[in-house]
């Protein structure tokens, strides 16, 4: 057996295993469509996986919405210090940015609510402060307060006068109690009427303050404002986030995303994964090959 033969043998082998292999990893991706010879499809055309790729797309879809990108995993994530921090620096600089601090509580609010939004919006708020306050005054016990406040301010009056000794402790408590009524039954009546203008005065007060002022008029300072945002921020998470995680279709997303996917893009999705790998399958068809070749010398 001359050297011509037994080079060519697994020379040829290395050849065939490479190339079927190449053929085999382009047959993943090509043809892209269909091959037709009249009526008749061409076998393992169009390629696996653009044949494939409804399957392929669902698949993925289960694959990441139950394994790799659970509910759990987006809650981690949602109560992760840097997502949070994220946030709360986000509307720190939107709190204190200097057109915030700038605008009137009124223009910054306008900004952000259609103008008939606003006015209900404001209506809703002095309803609510008048049926409030209206709420506490009347728990209070009325009668009570004016006839003990009346009695005291009574007897400072007379004290030491000729009258301390005409007027008893009877007839003041008669004419006190008798006022308190009067007072309790108004208050009731004329309650809101009395409440309103005063509650409708203080907001248009406060809506033309400075947002920096009317931060600086309740005590808050950039630290307890952060302090406020993330306590609000843990709050809104621990309450909502399990119900907005599972409401995330993620499955469904990621299936949807590979189905409208040109078949060029996942390839091009595939081979920046695995390239390396389907050149190693290749690689390795042309070593089978060629040891292949080598055996078949001996036998």
């Amino acid at each position: 057996m001359d050297i011509v033969n037994i080079v060519a043998g697994p020379l040829i082998g290395a050849v065939i295993g490479y190339f079927t292999n190449f053929i085999a990893v382009k047959m993943l991706f090509r043809p892209l469509h269909e091959v037709k010879i009249g009526n008749f499809r061409l076998p393992f055309t169009p390629g696996i996986i653009p044949k494939g790729r409804e399957r392929l797309a669902k698949a993925l879809g289960v694959a990441v919405g139950d394994n790799l990108l659970t509910k759990e995993d987006l809650e981690k994530i949602f109560f992760s210090d840097s997502v949070k921090q994220v946030v709360v620096d986000s509307l720190m600089q939107v709190a204190y940015s200097e057109k915030t601090r700038e605008s009137s509580l009124q223009e910054l609010l306008s900004a952000h609510m259609e103008p008939g939004n606003y006015l209900a919006e404001k209506e809703r708020l002095e309803n609510l402060l008048c049926e409030r306050l209206q709420r506490g005054i009347d728990s209070l016990d009325i009668v009570k307060l004016v006839n003990e406040e009346s009695k005291r301010v009574i007897r400072e009056k007379i004290r030491g006068s000729l009258f301390e000794r005409m007027i008893s402790d009877e007839l003041i408590e008669g004419i006190t109690s008798h006022v308190g009524t009067r007072v309790e039954r108004y208050v009731q009546e004329n309650g809101r009427e009395l409440i309103f203008p005063v509650v409708d005065e203080q907001v248009a007060s406060l809506e033309q303050k400075s947002v920096e002022e009317i931060l600086e008029n309740i005590g808050v300072n950039q630290e307890k404002m952060r302090k406020w945002i993330e306590d609000a921020y843990m709050h809104f998470v621990q309450e909502k986030v399990s119900d907005l995680a599972g409401q995330f279709p993620i499955g469904e997303m990621v299936e949807d995303k590979v189905r409208r996917m040109d078949v060029l893009e996942i390839e091009g999705l595939v081979l920046s994964v695995m390239k390396q790998e389907l050149n190693s399958i290749v690689n390795l068809g042309a070593v089978i090959g060629f040891v292949i070749g080598i055996v078949n010398i001996f036998i």
